[in-house]
């Protein structure tokens, strides 16, 4: 399952609410121009530095959005690593968790409000 990560309705999104909230006006110049564009013309984001540049300019237009964001990302990451200790094991259903959207992002937001010196 490839995990969910930005996506060209979740650009579509963040563009209409920063038109919506005037927060597209604040962004710099380049900004505006990555955020129509992509909003506009992308079917699919392949490139993971453009992830990261609209994942910078989410984070400035909604920030709650962003973590959400984050959260998932690390949560399938961390799942990923729990399902390769499951199966070794010889936990077979352990594949399954992997469809579960929500328990990725529990792992991540629980991840992201660890402190520094339990990481």
């Amino acid at each position: 399952m490839q995990t969910p990560t930005v996506t060209p309705e979740i650009i579509s999104a963040t563009y209409r609410r920063a038109l919506r909230t005037g927060k597209y006006w604040k962004l710099r110049p380049e900004e505006r121009v990555i955020l129509r564009l992509s909003a506009r013309i992308l079917s699919k984001i392949k490139s993971q530095t453009l992830k990261e540049i609209l994942l910078k300019i989410i984070e400035k237009i909604s920030p709650k959005l962003a973590r959400k964001i984050r959260a998932i990302e690390i949560g399938f990451e961390i799942l990923k690593k729990r399902v390769e200790q499951a199966l070794m094991l010889g936990y077979t259903k352990a594949k399954e968790w992997l469809k579960d959207i929500n328990y990725a992002f529990y792992l991540g937001i629980s991840y992201l409000n660890t402190p520094p010196m339990y990481k």
